[in-house]
């Protein structure tokens, strides 16, 4: 069902008879309409034709793998159902309203945000349109269910001795025998059973079962399903599935099949440029692949239910996973918007638990943004109990923003924390990192500490000899990485740590580092097409494929007699030699740095380690080339190094008075200092969605909002809020 006509709608409609647009297209499948312009949200109908020859002894289905937003669906007028949220899979009967010949299928799509469906908010773009497949389901008149949550109709619970639970949704009676054989990866006959259709439930057991070890041995089996009436198949379905048993030690981290294995992962969202969200095979098989270059051994999946193939890849390619629902907001007395989530949450684990791969749940991401309460804790509480009734052989996990002090009951729920902090690029120092870990192990022993983001953003054009905070250059993305991955790699209680992002991502929100809409914290571009350096200095620490890279390829004119080249390796010993000739030889693990490298008008720059070679030129320029230089820095790069001396941090943000590192919520709950960012800061005090970030330092929050003031106007705000003591 791939070509459809399309109408952009001006306001959001119920029922297809109150569109009054007549601007009709022909489009394709997947389609995401606000691809161009991420910023725009909205209604739009989509509307197929298509034939049946209906037959009475038949069943008639409609799947769809996701539409951005609230979809309701129509079918020759009647109405199908209504979906909110926009990235699970469901499926409706059209039993109803299907007719012989030609019919027609009308879908609202609307990505407008509804206060009661999830994300509420995000850094990631919301697309809208049908952009998963669509699928025409026939079956007999006994059926596997396809409509429970969107699932296949099985649902598999598999441990580690080889015992397998499966409950199949039938629409059939005693007459009819329910057929369930598991098969392993070669396709050979390990286990089966054969019981009347109606009794659903049924217990197999694989003697000696190959266990799923992730990358080393993602071992996979196959269970399917069969309705048969004297030995004729009805109806089938198939599911893959692995077997393994994982657990979660506070003092010291994650084991599979009782490997400890350090978690050394990537986050991701699904979009890729070009397509959006409405990416294929080829396009996630490309992600999966660079993921396993880099020789990373786990994916966040962020921050939604990403497409099944995508999922596959990860159980083959023996990835662990991190799987989540959109929660990134919980506000006070919003009942609906919890709801919500438990929906949303319920599909992605029956949609997806049979996957081996998938060993943390996530139930929330930053909610703090808007602040805690009671609330907050009650209902993560109640999104834990779900993870654990429909899933209890997987972790339940959230990540909280960096502001979630080390003894919130946010710390206390899930099984697995993750910590979303960016010191030295939001706030604090590189330095910081070890003493955050540190503190929050010595104050929450029993909890089981990640690290779920963290990552700085870099605009390949951007080069700098001397990198700093927000200058966006290559060098100091660069810079960052090595720093905070050598304090998360140090600390034998972590359990791992996810890279935010593997790729740069639409974000509608941002305008920042000279690109808009889009967040640059990837190591690799948007088109995939170009690894930046930043990309090999994880291939050294985790790859066991050999090679050398030579970094700041970009960086081509470069000023002065001499630059100092740097080297990433998985090799022990890099030599570098200049026009061909032999110039130095550096021994070490990861990066290997020469300095005092002498340059000429243009010199060839070649590194050799082991077999590994790699080559690239650089030229001496007279004067230094401005188009490597991001110019427009706003205030968000010059508060932002304000923390960088331990004197800055005592003078400018004093703990009993007030300051940009205090949060919205307690900034905007004291009157006087309202007033006083009204007056100051009018955008933002005014802005009812930077308000709502009731968990967000205002320098984060000045941050995001890059060129509105000058460095000496926020210099001088701070220094007003610094005289403002805070009620104790």
């Amino acid at each position: 069902m791939k070509e459809w006509s399309f109408t952009r709608l001006s306001k959001s409609i119920l029922i297809p008879e109150e569109a009054n647009e007549y601007n009709t297209e022909m489009v394709s499948l997947p389609h995401v309409w606000n691809k161009e312009k991420p910023e725009e949200l909205g209604c739009c109908l989509y509307t197929k034709h298509f034939t049946v020859n209906k037959n009475s002894e038949k069943n008639y289905f409609i799947a769809f793998d996701a539409v951005g937003g609230v979809a309701r669906v129509f079918l020759n007028g009647g109405f199908l159902g209504e979906h909110r949220g926009g990235y699970s899979r469901f499926c409706y009967s059209m039993n109803e309203f299907i007719k012989d010949g030609d019919n027609c299928l009308q879908v609202i799509a609307d990505n407008t945000r509804y206060e009661d469906v999830n994300p509420l908010i995000g850094d990631f773009s919301y697309f809208g349109g049908i952009y998963r497949d669509v699928n025409l389901i026939e079956t007999e008149y006994v059926y596997i269910d396809p409509t429970y949550y969107g699932t296949s109709g099985i649902d598999i619970n598999a441990k580690a001795d080889g015992t397998i639970q499966i409950a199949v949704n039938v629409a059939a009676d005693n007459k009819v025998d329910l057929v369930c054989k598991i098969l392993n990866q070669d396709d050979v006959w390990v286990a089966g059973k054969e019981q009347k259709a109606n009794l659903n439930q049924l217990e197999l057991k694989v003697e000696n079962p190959i266990l799923w070890q992730g990358k080393e041995n993602p071992y996979m089996y196959r269970c399917i399903a069969e309705l048969r009436i004297e030995n004729e198949i009805y109806d089938s379905v198939e599911l893959p599935f692995g077997f393994r048993n994982i657990e979660m030690k506070p003092e010291s981290g994650f084991y599979l099949n009782g490997e400890h294995i350090k978690l050394h992962g990537v986050a991701k969202h699904q979009d890729f440029e070009g397509k959006a969200c409405g990416t294929g095979a080829a396009e996630q098989r490309k992600d999966m692949e660079l993921i396993e270059e880099i020789g990373a051994n786990a994916v966040r999946l962020s921050h939604y239910q990403h497409p099944a193939y995508t999922y596959d890849l990860c159980d083959k390619m023996g990835f662990i996973v991190w799987a989540e629902i959109p929660m990134l907001a919980m506000p006070d007395g919003n009942e609906a918007i919890v709801e919500n989530a438990k929906e949303q949450l319920k599909e992605l684990i029956l949609q997806n638990k049979h996957h081996p791969s998938i060993c943390f749940w996530g139930v929330q991401n930053e909610i703090a943004m808007r602040g805690e309460s009671q609330f907050t804790y009650n209902h993560v509480e109640k999104l834990n109990r779900i993870v654990k009734s429909l899933d209890p052989t997987r972790l339940s996990a959230g990540a909280n923003l960096y502001s979630v002090k080390n003894d919130s009951p946010l710390n206390f729920i899930n099984d697995a924390v993750g910590y979303n902090i960016y010191f030295g690029w939001y706030y604090g120092k590189l330095t910081d990192y070890e003493d955050f870990l540190n503190k929050f192990h010595e104050e929450n022993p029993n909890v089981s500490l990640g690290i779920s983001e963290y990552g700085v953003d870099c605009n390949t054009k951007f080069h700098s000899e001397e990198p700093e905070c927000k200058d966006y250059s290559e060098e100091f993305q660069c810079v960052y990485h090595e720093a905070a991955y050598g304090a998360f790699e140090k600390d034998t209680k972590l359990w791992g740590s996810f890279v935010w992002n593997m790729f740069d991502f639409s974000s509608a929100i941002r305008d920042e580092g000279g690109v808009k809409a889009r967040n640059c914290k990837g190591l690799v571009t948007y088109d995939r097409e170009v690894r930046k350096d930043s990309f090999y200095y994880y291939k050294a620490s985790w790859s066991d494929d050999k090679f050398v890279h030579i970094n700041g390829r970009r960086f081509v004119n470069r000023c002065g007699d001499t630059t100092t080249i740097t080297v990433y390796s998985n090799e022990e010993q890099v030599e570098l030699y200049l026009n061909g000739e032999f110039f130095s030889r550096k021994s070490g693990k990861r990066k290997f740095e020469f300095t005092e490298v002498p340059i000429d008008k243009e010199t060839k720059v070649t590194a050799k380690a082991g077999d590994c070679v790699d080559e690239t030129s650089i030229c001496k320029v007279d004067s230094p080339d401005k188009s490597y230089t991001y110019e427009k820095k706003g205030q968000g790069a010059m508060v932002t190094n304000w923390f960088l001396t331990d004197a800055g941090q005592k003078n400018l943000f004093p703990e009993d008075y007030y300051s940009f590192n205090d949060k919205m919520g307690d900034l905007f709950a004291n009157p006087q200092v309202t007033a006083l960012l009204e007056e100051e800061i009018t955008e933002i005090a005014h802005d009812e969605r930077a308000r709502s970030f009731g968990g967000m330092p205002l320098l984060r929050v000045l941050d995001y909002n890059s060129g509105l003031y000058t460095e000496e106007k926020l210099k001088k705000l701070n220094e007003k809020l610094n005289q403002i003591k805070k009620e104790k």
